[in-house]
């Protein structure tokens, strides 16, 4: 499904080329959710499982209905009928009185009557009806039936009738104006003559909230017809032994693409790339959106490298597992090619994103998100990390020379291993074993960065991989940015808001100084925070420079220069500012003030640019942080950049004075966090996790360690949602016992 997102209209002042209207989204956790709409399909499991079970014991049930109905529904503009429809809320099922708005070739599309004229209209119908029958956006020749029966295969047909039946109604869903809602759903029910079956091809497509009367409500209508269709195509070959959620689900997302509607915000998953491939948390109508980029994303690879014909033998396999599914669609398609094989392939894509040098290593659909991971700028850093099953972690390194790296493998795990992505004029891809020093001569240089890919694809287990990389720190002031185009515009807020912008951590470097873009002379009052890791309540910790100033004399009016002039800096080099932990930076801006310019970014997620809106700003919403989208596919960024530098010395990792026990970053989290700790001398050291209850979940450490700086990776997965303690003992030479305990709070 499209996100789509609350629309609350700001007024901008903008160049003509920026956005005339905006969208303040709510960040997650603040007091009150954007909404987007989500499949109401896999939250039918207990339809799925009732209709395997009948029709696997009533034989022939198909052949049967069809006798008992011998002809068509012979329905024409105008004929009413009362259609059972599930309740997401009540969980119960009631008759829904509606009347055909129209008839195709392919298609009745019956509107429920309380919806006509008011959230659905005839042109919404017409609409509906002609990408379902004859164009779709990807093909002028093809319309929605065609297309996804000549990529997944036909359709069942329980009421002898060729046409499939398109319900617009208002899916009862327990919707309240924020957060998810259904904005469709095929249920199994109907090809059975089980009580509060329909007895008929029928699928349903939401208009409230979905507005049909717009055109963003028609596309998602579009869309969503798209994907229920291939849940029906994908149901008449699995009607006693359902596909797994993330294949039934993958191939509808596809089908969305494949027809030509947009893609979801694929940013989701290359955020969170460290998760078990197949996760579908049905549960959490937040996480699932993350659940259908990374499918999405995946079949898009499969799409793009092996055409559309492969989806048939996806989609038509019995086998009963993810793996086995693929690999005997790949056998039948004709290729050489295992499921590890591709995953690899697909892993390193994500990153690479380029086919002029091996076609495997990137997509053919454009401008997709590359996968995201630990940045490093200075090369002088080691860690644990847990990857879990098929999954993968990225490692990139983007400054300083001289780069060798050791990855070592403590758990001997034959499914683990690393690659090495160098990017330079002509990228280069290499293996890179465990226990030996890899060196990257060129980097650097040649290289200007390298990301290593830690691939685990045991089907079953998580694996633990550790590093120590050494080098060159970087001669110069790394500059970090976000934004990559010249500024649009600015938005004009009102008296005590405050845009802020947020950083990774870059261990081993020291804040030189924060930069922003002013629109006109003035001043500008703001800091420099930990960040928190979270946004709500606030994404400003404690503060590390505060308060600071920037100041410009100039002004510049549209079209901006390019490059644009107007950059105020802020010198922080003798505060000594550590960016090891995640920083924040901020400003207060108001109407009067010189405006902190503001650029597009693809996406509709937040990008690391947030706004706290007072109420005044905010209404009818509260007060709160927020995110800015424009009305189409962009979100904005404000024009904040960070300069870090780094040690010329390979010997950037003191000794530590005195044992140290870190906040876990992230926290909250789901479902990795890492924990830090130093070490004064050697110590026998044990790190365990406890509940709430006191018991100890389980034990991370339990061992000898070197003086030094430590992390740790600890994995919540298995576990239920809740606070825990770690807690850390350590024992030195003189025979001192150092304890130390801290909470870390689990949200899936």
């Amino acid at each position: 499904m499209k996100l789509a997102l609350m629309a609350a209209f700001i007024a901008l002042t903008y160049s003509p080329t920026f956005a005339q209207s905006i969208q303040k989204t709510p960040v997650e956790g603040t007091t009150t959710n954007r909404s987007y709409p989500i499949d109401g399909t896999p939250l039918l499991e207990k339809q799925y499982r009732q209709a395997a079970e009948y029709v696997s014991s009533h034989p022939g049930l198909t052949e049967q209905m069809r006798l008992e109905k011998v002809s068509s529904w012979g329905f024409t503009v105008g004929s009413t009928h009362s259609w059972y429809v599930y309740n997401y809320a009540t969980t119960r099922y009631y008759l829904d009185k509606s009347t055909c708005r129209s008839v195709g070739s392919h298609c009745y599309i019956f509107v429920e009557d309380s919806l006509w004229g008011t959230r659905v209209t005839q042109a919404a119908v017409d609409s509906i009806e002609n990408d379902f029958d004859n164009r779709t956006p990807a093909n002028p020749n093809e319309g929605i039936y065609e297309m996804d029966v000549n990529a997944f295969g036909n359709p069942p047909d329980v009421d002898n009738d060729p046409r499939i039946i398109i319900l617009i109604c208002n899916i009862q869903d327990g919707y309240k104006g924020t957060g998810g809602y259904i904005a469709g759903f095929f249920d199994p029910t109907n090809e059975t003559n089980q009580a509060y079956s329909n007895k008929a091809e029928i699928y349903y497509v939401d208009a409230d909230p979905t507005n049909l009367t717009t055109a963003g409500g028609i596309e998602q209508a579009m869309s969503t017809t798209a994907h229920e269709f291939q849940h029906m195509i994908n149901y008449n070959y699995h009607q006693t032994v359902p596909e797994p959620t993330f294949i039934n689900e993958g191939c509808s997302k596809l089908a969305e693409v494949y027809c030509g509607y947009p893609t979801d915000d694929l940013s989701l998953y290359a955020n969170e790339t460290n998760i078990y491939l197949f996760t579908w948390r049905t549960s959490n109508n937040t996480l699932v959106l993350n659940d259908y980029a990374r499918a999405q994303r995946f079949f898009l690879y499969i799409w793009d490298r092996f055409g559309i014909g492969i989806f048939k033998y996806i989609v038509q396999s019995q086998q009963n597992t993810e793996q086995a599914i693929l690999n005997e669609a790949f056998q039948k398609d004709g290729l050489s090619l295992s499921f590890n094989g591709l995953f690899t392939d697909w892993l390193i894509a994500n990153k690479l994103d380029d086919t002029t040098s091996n076609r495997l290593y990137g997509y053919a659909y454009p401008d997709l998100p590359p996968s995201n991971g630990e940045d490093y700028y200075n090369p002088n850093v080691s860690g644990i990390d847990t990857v879990q099953n098929v999954a993968a972690e990225y490692l990139i390194f983007k400054g300083g020379s001289d780069l060798t790296v050791t990855f070592t493998n403590p758990g001997s795990d034959p499914n683990l291993f690393v690659k090495a992505i160098e990017f330079g004029s002509s990228p280069v891809l290499a293996d890179v074993p465990f226990g030996i020093p890899y060196s990257v001569p060129g980097y650097g240089s040649t290289y200007t960065e390298i990301a290593f890919v830690i691939i685990n694809e045991d089907p079953n287990s998580d694996a633990v991989v550790s590093y120590k990389a050494t080098g060159s720190g970087p001669a110069s002031v790394e500059e970090l940015k976000w934004d990559t185009s010249e500024p649009d515009g600015y938005f004009p807020w009102a008296a005590s808001d405050t845009v802020c912008v947020t950083f990774g951590a870059y261990p081993g470097g020291v804040l030189d100084s924060v930069r922003v873009a002013l629109k006109k002379a003035g001043a500008i009052t703001g800091g420099v925070y930990q960040f928190t890791g979270k946004i709500n309540p606030t994404p400003l910790g404690k503060p590390l420079a505060a308060p600071i100033s920037a100041t410009i004399s100039t002004s510049s009016q549209y079209p901006y220069p390019v490059p644009y002039q107007n950059w105020a800096t802020v010198d922080l080099s003798t505060l000594g500012i550590s960016t090891d932990q995640p920083i924040a930076v901020a400003f207060v801006i108001g109407t009067q003030d010189p405006g902190v310019m503001v650029t597009e970014y693809p996406g509709q997620s937040p990008y690391h640019s947030y706004t706290y809106l007072t109420s005044s700003e905010a209404s009818p919403d509260p007060a709160g942080w927020y995110y800015i989208t424009d009305t189409d596919s962009t979100v904005a960024i404000y024009l904040i950049r960070a300069y870090v530098s780094f040690p010329t010395s390979s010997d950037v990792n003191p000794t530590p004075s005195t044992f140290s026990l870190y906040q876990n970053y992230p926290n909250p989290f789901n479902p990795t966090t890492v924990i830090s700790y130093d070490l004064p001398g050697i110590s026998y050291v044990t790190l365990k996790i406890y509940d709430i209850l006191g018991r100890n979940v389980t034990t991370l450490v339990s061992a000898n360690q070197s003086a030094g700086s430590h992390s740790i990776t600890f994995t919540g997965r298995g576990l239920p949602s809740g606070v825990y303690f770690y807690r850390l003992s350590a024992a030195g030479g003189d025979g001192n016992l150092y304890t130390a305990t801290k909470k870390l709070v689990l949200m899936k």
